[in-house]
């Protein structure tokens, strides 16, 4: 009768799923725990709520006096961890040795099977369990969720009839809801890690970290493929550095450092610009400090501005030298037609006329020289193909980062991405370079340049690209002149910077326009097509 009145209690259904199952309710079964691999499969695979509950199990076993077993199962019901040393019965503790699966095909409706099947919390004490055997034991249960609320193990405890205590259940659901909260917390750590791990991994920039000694934790690959030589194995930092680098001037010194600049010979032999920043990191609690090195390789950078200076050089001495062979063409040429007259009309000794032949040869050869001049100093024809102006004028201000930082500039960039434009990249980024050098050179502390790249709203087939500046301005009288050649109002400018510019934008079949007001700024812009058309 006993049992007939369980069949229709709050734990019916169990009892019918049992007995579908076909679990005998007079005896345990007979089984053995999962074997060794296939239990640490499971515990690796459960690792996450095993670090999160087991604190909380040891700590709830520790606090009850009376005998009882602690367990966590996964999904399945397998045991993954207990806590029961104290529980005299033999034959309890082997059906509570990680690895035994307490699921309701199994052993019946029970606590911790239950929980799992129903996904709630269960007590059951004495005959509400479906097996015979357990009839002497109180039981409470909860289920176990991940942060995505996905149903993951149970959380049990176990004790003698004789032990039994209406608080039981509600123990059990606090710490369940504390493990719970703990798996939350824990997942939102690995996945800040993992992100900063991949992050460190995957990054261009050179990254080391170190203790307080130079002992090194960690380097990225890309700090490793730079620094180390192969089958190398540095433990200190002090092996990799020499005293005045970067990372022995922040280590030794304990110093922050941002943008210190330094040549560091990589483990092929090239030269390498690299650009540090140190930090130090202090850890409270454990009262200890890491530096943190992120070096960024600029070699790229440095030796694009060096090209451009040199170019501009260049094409300063070409504009000289055209200037001066212009001059000289005129003079020459009057020269040589005097002499032309002269021996056509006028009869000279067979000495004297071989004189005047060999006068105009050579004034030919001069003429040939100047015409050559001429020729190489003016502008090269742009070389067309597939640039991504967004990303270039992004790697310009990045090469000009250092000069932005001395000049204490702020700069802004606004850009839509309108995919790639048919022009030649590497003169648009002396055009570039030169706007931003002006906008630097005028704009004092403290000031704004302001970069934007878009699609013209008036002319959808035009790409806009707009650098403005909060400097000195120019004044209304000399706006006019800004293009012309050799006009600067620099002290050491050599006025050919906006000639060029304004050349090689117009070369791509686009237009450059300059705004200005003194003591607000300057604003330029440039238009450029899709598809130049170019005569």
């Amino acid at each position: 009768m006993r049992r007939a009145y369980n069949q229709s209690n709050v734990y019916a259904e169990a009892w019918k799923r049992s007995r579908a199952y076909g679990v005998d309710p007079e005896k345990l079964p007979e089984l053995t725990p999962l074997g060794a691999q296939e239990l640490s499969a499971r515990i690796y695979s459960n690792r996450l709520l095993l670090e999160s509950a087991l604190p909380y199990v040891d700590q709830l076993y520790s606090t009850v006096e009376s005998e009882c077993i602690v367990a966590i199962c996964d999904a399945d019901g397998y045991l993954l961890a207990t806590r029961g040393e104290r529980l005299p019965d033999k034959l309890l503790q082997h059906h509570t040795t990680p690895g035994m699966s307490w699921h309701e095909n199994v052993y019946g409706a029970n606590a911790l099977g239950t929980a799992l099947a129903e996904d709630r919390p269960v007590h059951m004490v004495g005959d509400q369990h479906y097996n015979q055997e357990l009839h002497g034991m109180s039981c409470a249960a909860t289920p176990l969720h991940d942060p995505q609320g996905n149903l993951v193990g149970g959380l049990a405890i176990a004790a003698y009839k004789r032990e039994h205590s209406p608080y039981m259940l509600g123990t059990v659901l606090s710490i369940g809801h504390a493990i719970d909260k703990a798996m939350i917390l824990k997942s939102e750590h690995y996945r800040t890690l993992l992100l900063q791990e991949k992050i460190a991994e995957t990054s261009n920039n050179l990254i080391l970290v170190t203790a307080e000694d130079g002992t090194i934790i960690h380097l990225n690959e890309a700090a490793k493929s730079l620094l180390v030589q192969k089958d190398d194995a540095p433990q200190l930092l002090q092996e990799m550095f020499c005293e005045k680098s970067a990372a022995l001037v922040a280590l030794q010194g304990r110093k922050q450092l941002t943008d210190f600049v330094e040549e560091v010979k990589s483990s092929t032999g090239d030269i390498h610009h690299i650009f540090w920043d140190a930090h130090w990191i202090e850890d409270d609690t454990n009262a200890t400090s890491t530096l943190l090195l992120v070096g960024r390789d600029m070699t790229k950078f440095v030796r694009l501005e060096r090209s451009s200076k040199q170019g501009e050089r260049l094409s300063t001495m070409g504009k000289f030298a055209a200037q001066i062979a212009h001059e000289i063409r005129n003079p020459v040429a009057v020269i040589k037609l005097a002499m032309q007259l002269m021996l056509k009309q006028e009869e000279f000794s067979e000495k004297s006329e071989k004189k005047g032949k060999m006068i105009l040869s050579e004034l030919r050869r001069i003429e040939d020289l100047v015409n050559h001049f001429l020729n190489i100093s003016k502008p090269q024809t742009p070389s067309f193909g597939s640039c991504y102006i967004v990303e270039t004028l992004r790697d310009t201000c990045n090469l000009m980062q250092t000069s932005f930082l001395q000049g204490n500039l702020h700069l802004v960039e606004h850009y839509e991405e309108i995919g790639p434009i048919i022009a030649d990249c590497d003169q648009l980024q002396q055009v570039f370079l030169n706007l931003l050098n002006n906008a630097i050179d005028a704009t004092p502390s403290g000031g704004t340049i302001d970069v934007r790249v878009r699609r013209d709203e008036a002319e959808p087939e035009f790409v806009q690209i707009v650098i403005s500046d909060t400097g000195q301005g120019i004044p209304e009288d000399r706006l006019a002149d800004v293009f012309e050649p050799f006009y600067t109002t620099k002290s050491r400018g050599t006025g050919l910077g906006l000639s060029n510019a304004k050349s090689i934008i117009e070369a791509h079949g686009g237009d450059m326009e300059v705004e200005s007001a003194v003591d607000h700024g300057t604003i330029v812009s440039i238009w450029l097509p899709f598809e130049p058309t170019v005569s």
